[in-house]
């Protein structure tokens, strides 16, 4: 990626005498998005350093880029959800037009099968959680790779909060094995939650 453009995208800046976003974006467009070395896209810079402006204006030139991927598979939602970034996880699904698209982008797994929610409730972000359990309370959340599905995480580590919002939201939320075969009361249970 540009340095310059990596910079804007750091500061959070869409354009001033010596840079303008959408000169980069138009032109990048044209000849394939610019990557950091992870595969990152300026969305998802955007999305890791919280700036939900201009994430928004990278959307309203190139709304293609929502459900780009990184190297492990990662969206922008995906780095927002996980750093807790609630505003950018709000704007990046307000962005959605289109019910299976944002259905899409909500159920997206990374590399280790982790969806956003995966993330959030891992780094124990509950504003995160909740936006994104009442977007989507349909779906079960199945577990990612290492067979933890949401509710098993937020049993595990005592993130009561999440716990209940999942149980009170998602109209199937899983109850799969998960890791040794163990369920999320499993899980508190041992952890002593």
């Amino acid at each position: 990626m540009d340095p310059t453009l990596y910079n804007a995208v750091m500061k959070g800046n869409i354009g001033d005498a010596n840079f303008l976003l959408a000169d980069h974006l138009k032109r990048d467009e044209e000849n394939g998005y610019q990557v950091t070395p992870k595969g990152n896209t300026v969305l998802h810079v955007a999305a890791l350093y919280g700036h939900s402006h201009f994430a928004e204006e990278v959307l309203k030139i190139t709304p293609a880029m929502l459900c780009c991927q990184n190297k492990k598979n990662e969206t922008a939602l995906h780095l927002a959800a996980n750093e807790g970034h609630t505003e950018v996880v709000r704007m990046l699904l307000a962005c959605v037009e289109d019910h299976n698209t944002k259905e899409k982008l909500t159920r997206m797994t990374d590399a280790s099968g982790d969806t956003a929610l995966h993330k959030s409730v891992r780094s124990q972000h509950l504003d995160v959680v909740k936006l994104l359990v009442k977007e989507d309370p349909e779906f079960e959340f199945p577990p990612n790779h290492a067979q933890e599905t949401p509710l098993y995480l937020a049993a595990e580590s005592g993130f009561h909060d999440a716990l209940i919002n999942i149980l009170e939201y998602c109209k199937k939320s899983t109850y799969a094995a998960g890791p040794s075969n163990r369920t999320p009361l499993h899980a508190a249970v041992i952890q002593e939650h």
